[in-house]
């Protein structure tokens, strides 16, 4: 049996589906089960708790051999995650599949990564076999833009001149779902970038082409960004994070280009021009 954590997010959602579809039993770890929307599904079942409590996570893990670990961003991931590495290694789980992230290191500026790098130590301490997936940013987190470019033709974040491989969350999910599937990863560390480095201007040429008008890109600040954020409500841990995110990978890294996604699904990862083109919706004036 596999374990889902974080199973209405969007990964873990796409990695349930992902399993459900070729026929693999699968328990999903949900705080509400009336979030869940495949419950018709003869292979799942639906376990009920939260990361908090030890006693649900127990009931989790009861006959699972596999688990994928991955949960929503917040200030305590750490600790939830600890306490699912604690119950899942006395529970007998023997495998255990962490979504990280690409610049996880101890000592970055980001919050996240540090928090990824503090995980990835457990699992390691831990007894059990381990599989780390640290894909670069998500071509998804480009969706946040929709609204601008819809309305004002331009988008602006704090990347500056930048070019990062994005990886699409459509290809880490048939990643995770085929190596909980194999279940024959242990140690393994899959860095998951999309097959080309590019630039926001880049990707607003992209866009303006795909919409057939032209789109603009405008750098700014990250402190500025940051101020943005905590304007629109954000928590300040967040706001950071996401203000000053190209700090988390040192200058001769952020382009990096792998082949972990083609050797691992024997197909090319996704192009940023098949992920602006099935989104194009999203970026275009609501009538």
């Amino acid at each position: 049996m596999i374990l889902i954590t974080g199973s209405t997010g969007q990964i873990g959602r796409l990695v349930t589906e992902h399993l459900l579809n070729i026929g693999v039993p699968v328990r999903a770890f949900v705080r509400d089960e009336k979030s869940f929307d495949y419950l018709g599904n003869s292979s799942l079942e639906v376990a009920v708790g939260t990361f908090e409590d030890k006693k649900s996570i127990e009931k989790a893990v009861e006959g699972v051999d596999r688990l994928f670990l991955v949960a929503r961003d917040n200030p305590n991931q750490v600790a939830q995650h600890d306490n699912v590495i604690k119950v899942a290694e006395r529970c007998g789980v023997k495998h255990i599949v962490k979504l990280s992230a690409f610049g996880a290191s101890k000592n970055s500026p980001i919050f996240l990564m540090r928090a990824h790098a503090e995980t990835e130590e457990q699992l390691r301490n831990s007894k059990m076999n381990w599989t780390f997936l640290r894909p670069q940013l998500y071509m998804q987190n480009l969706l946040r833009f929709g609204d601008s470019v819809a309305e004002n033709n331009r988008f602006s974040a704090p990347m500056g001149a930048n070019a990062f491989a994005l990886v699409d969350i459509r290809d880490v999910a048939v990643v995770a779902a085929k190596v909980l599937k194999d279940g024959d990863h242990a140690s393994k560390i899959y860095t998951l970038t999309g097959p080309n480095a590019i630039n926001y201007t880049e990707i607003a040429k992209y866009l303006s082409t795909i919409l057939h008008q032209s789109i603009k890109y405008h750098p700014v600040p990250p402190e500025e960004f940051y101020q943005t954020l905590l304007s629109e409500g954000k928590p300040s841990w967040r706001a950071h994070d996401l203000a000053y995110i190209a700090e988390a990978y040192p200058r001769d890294r952020k382009s990096l280009i792998t082949n972990d996604i083609s050797d691992l699904l024997q197909r090319p990862a996704n192009s940023i021009q098949t992920f602006l083109s099935d989104h194009q919706t999203t970026f275009q004036r609501k009538e």
